[in-house]
């Protein structure tokens, strides 16, 4: 896995954003502590220690990943709403989880039971556009999801091997040294383990 930390940190600040704003640095000048706290007081959530790292360590006045720097309850439920209507859409055209039992006739029936199990689902924390790390568990070395819809797939073994391979063009870890870390649901529709019925 690639380690979060200096050595990663060089390489993206060194890597060509291609930008006409300000491009993100790495390694200075992110959140404080008490940003976080604040962040975490709202959210009702901890964030897992190498997110939390990142955060402090990111500065990023051009918002070119989520601005947690300014952090606004509003965007990110916002946010976590855009996954629920794309797995929605799909319910739409026939998606259906074993996981929901028999599907009601009715949409709007089927979509609230999607729904209530949707909210139980672990809390997920944006990145960058649709890539997004779970915060539970509270633990360093969650995986990376890409999330499109119910095409939902691993895009880092953890938040170092995501970074390396979205801005570093590094070819995606899945933890051939450690194996990736399983997160309920997310990790089902990652594996394969969730599938359209036929």
């Amino acid at each position: 896995m690639t380690e979060l930390g200096p050595e990663l940190f060089e390489q993206l600040n060194h890597r060509s954003w291609g930008l006409s704003r300000a491009r993100p640095e790495f390694g200075r000048g992110g959140l404080s502590p008490k940003d976080i706290e604040h962040i975490e007081s709202q959210l009702e959530a901890t964030l897992p220690p190498d997110f939390r790292y990142l955060l402090l360590n990111l500065h990023d006045p051009s918002h070119v990943f989520f601005p947690w720097s300014n952090f606004s309850l509003k965007l990110y439920d916002e946010t976590i709403s855009g996954i629920w209507e794309g797995i929605a859409f799909d319910i739409g055209e026939g998606f259906w989880m074993d996981r929901w039992g028999e599907k009601p006739d009715e949409l709007e029936e089927a979509l609230a039971v999607a729904r209530e199990d949707f909210d139980s689902w672990p809390t997920l924390l944006p990145i960058y556009g649709h890539r997004f790390l779970p915060a539970t568990p509270c633990l360093p070395k969650n995986p990376v999801f890409s999330i499109m819809q119910t095409d939902i797939i691993f895009y880092g073994a953890d938040l170092g091997d995501y970074l390396a391979n979205e801005f570093l063009s590094s070819p995606v870890n899945l933890g051939n040294s450690e194996p990736v870390r399983e997160i309920d649901v997310w990790s089902d529709f990652a594996q394969g383990r969730v599938t359209w019925p036929i």
